[in-house]
């Protein structure tokens, strides 16, 4: 966060010991977000000389790509700056495409290239990334593209998306040619960890110089200044547990307080998701847990929705057990107040088997979470300024 040296007129001696950890803060690097439909949103800059946009930075999939001037589409006519390859000096057109197709139809059409992208004024050269001349479902005003943080072997391959999507891709990278390869590591400082913290329930932790920010993405390691208490890491799963283990964990069970308690197969995972704002459990389970609140289904807008009164701390706490911790979020966290008898929950469906569910915005949001790969695992902590999740030690 802000990080001030107080210079009085008097002698300022500076112990080796806060030397070393002010220069260990000013190596973190950090980029302003905000939140678009429970989304992280922050702007990267691609090219030479560089064109901004506003994407997302998703931890669910591996390919970095923005909207391109020949896509045509309403999500692209409605952004104000699309990619150019022409314009850029280190454009280097791979003669490739891919299509990812996410859920309920949503997918995107890209022709692949290589080009400079920076974030926080530091630039990854040789980054490979989509250039989308079709894209359908995605998006909004503000932002359309993607920052891809996730999806990644130990191999060095890759698989496009580790969640919300009926096929991946495994292809194999270039050193550090990934974002995730190029900004864990922060540009050569030697750390392979990143994060973003985001609002709590009391408000942003800390604004940085007035900005309008919701949140940080911070790369190069942690910053132990944005939140309170201890981090809870939780190892990544081994090889034998299937696809990409970044960035996954593994899930014991998920209780609504009193009204019901499902206990998880062994080896069921979660993935932290920040490329959705919902939590997403197998359909079974998602609606065993809505049974128990009297909650339907609605196919229109894909939600579970049920009736409610105004004061909502009267329904139970959603609590999810990880391997030796428990999370727990009250109501106000999940559940959106439609009118004043009516509520939809952020938990929906999703079309996986019965072993894998998504935390997305709804759970993440209220963390500062934390990618790290050099020891394979992935961080909750509470940030400062408050929050009304719980994070507990237990025994499993």
């Amino acid at each position: 966060m802000r990080f001030s040296v107080l210079l009085s007129a008097a002698v300022f001696l500076v112990s080796s010991t806060s030397a070393a950890t002010l220069e260990k803060r000013c190596a973190l690097k950090r980029e302003p977000m905000t939140i678009k439909d429970g989304l992280l949103v922050a702007k990267v800059k691609v090219g030479t000389p560089p064109q901004t946009f506003s994407v997302v930075f998703d931890t669910s999939n591996s390919l970095t790509w923005v909207p391109a001037v020949e896509c045509h589409t309403p999500e692209c006519r409605q952004q104000s700056h699309l990619y150019n390859a022409n314009a850029s000096s280190t454009a280097v057109d791979l003669h490739k495409k891919q299509s990812i197709k996410y859920a309920e139809g949503v997918c995107l059409d890209a022709k692949l290239y290589t080009d400079t992208i920076s974030v926080a004024g530091l630039p990854v050269s040789n980054q490979l990334f989509g250039s989308a001349y079709s894209v359908k479902g995605l998006g909004g005003e503000d932002y359309l593209g993607s920052l891809g943080l996730g999806g990644f072997n130990a191999d060095g391959s890759t698989n496009y998306l580790t969640s919300n999507s009926s096929a991946t891709k495994r292809q194999f990278s270039n050193g550090g040619g990934f974002a995730q390869n190029g900004f864990q590591s922060a540009y050569g400082t030697g750390s392979q960890q990143f994060g973003m913290v985001t609002t709590g329930s009391g408000g942003f932790y800390q604004k940085r110089n007035n900005e309008k920010s919701d949140a940080e993405f911070i790369f190069g390691g942690v910053d132990h200044n944005v939140y309170k208490g201890d981090v809870a890491y939780l190892k990544l799963p081994t090889c034998d547990y299937g696809d990409s283990p970044f960035w996954k964990t593994e899930i014991k069970c998920v209780k609504l307080t009193d009204k019901i308690d499902i206990k998880l197969a062994p080896k069921s995972l979660a993935s932290l998701s920040t490329g959705s704002n919902y939590i997403s459990a197998p359909t079974k389970q998602a609606d065993l847990l809505h049974a128990s609140i009297d909650a339907t289904y609605d196919t229109t807008d894909n939600t579970y929705k049920f009736k409610c009164c105004d004061d909502l701390s009267t329904l139970p706490t959603l609590k999810i057990d990880f391997k030796g911790y428990r999370v727990s979020l009250p109501p106000k966290l999940y559940v959106v107040q439609d009118t004043k008898e009516s509520c939809h929950t952020l938990i929906n469906r999703n079309s996986a088997d019965d072993k894998n569910w998504v935390l997305g915005g709804a759970f993440l949001n209220n963390f500062y979470h934390i990618y790290d790969t050099s020891n394979l695992q992935v961080g909750l902590a509470i940030p400062k300024g408050g929050c009304d999740a719980v994070i507990e030690k237990i025994k499993n």
